[in-house]
């Protein structure tokens, strides 16, 4: 049963969105939300008194946050394992991880997640040197930082512990300020789900 009070942070360009959600078994609400504008030209300890300021008027300053990371930064991989067990899963993926991504092996960093109940599984590849950079950067502003996730990871999440149904059709479309489109669909037919992300040539 889903249950707790959460913070999340989006890295939208040159800003921070901050989002405070309460889930109930009943389903999720939000409490806040509030924009860090230029984070990245402002020096990290004024940003960060902000952002404890605002934890703080909402009574939640123990909280650490989920920082979903630039869908541009973020390789999203879905793979087939159809007959993999669970004490298996790591190893099955483990296995193809290198041909997922273009980048040396040791400067690699990813994570996978079976989705549900199916053979699917949803892996997210970064560079290590985007999630130092990041976890440096909210350390040095007092940010306690529970995990980097995202945008995919976080809409299959969500809309299980908003409405704890079945998948219904989804397409959900996002048009980021720079010009990227990113695509996100799966439907009741097919519960597994794409996330493409699309830069204009």
């Amino acid at each position: 049963t889903a249950y707790g009070t959460g913070v999340g942070i989006e890295i939208q360009g040159a800003d921070l969105l901050v989002t405070i959600a309460r889930v109930r078994p009943s389903g999720a609400d939000l409490l806040a939300a509030t924009t860090i504008e230029n984070f990245g030209q402002r020096p990290a300890s004024e940003w960060g008194t902000d952002y404890a300021a605002f934890l703080r008027r909402l009574g939640v300053s123990h909280a650490a946050a989920v920082v979903v990371l630039p869908r541009r930064d973020v390789i999203v991989r879905q793979l087939n394992l159809p007959g993999v067990s669970d004490e298996m899963l790591d190893s099955a993926v483990g296995f193809q991880l290198d041909s997922l991504h273009p980048y040396k092996e040791d400067e690699a960093a990813g994570a996978w997640a079976r989705l549900g109940e199916s053979p699917n599984v949803l892996a997210g590849i970064t560079r290590r040197e985007v999630v130092d950079r990041y976890s440096n950067l909210f350390a040095e502003a007092g940010v306690v930082v529970a995990a980097f996730s995202f945008s995919a990871a976080v809409i299959y999440s969500s809309a299980r512990i908003a409405d704890q149904a079945e998948p219904r059709n989804l397409l959900a479309l996002r048009h980021h300020a720079d010009g990227d489109l990113e695509a996100y669909g799966e439907s009741a037919a097919y519960p597994a789900f794409s996330s493409s992300f699309y830069t204009p040539s």
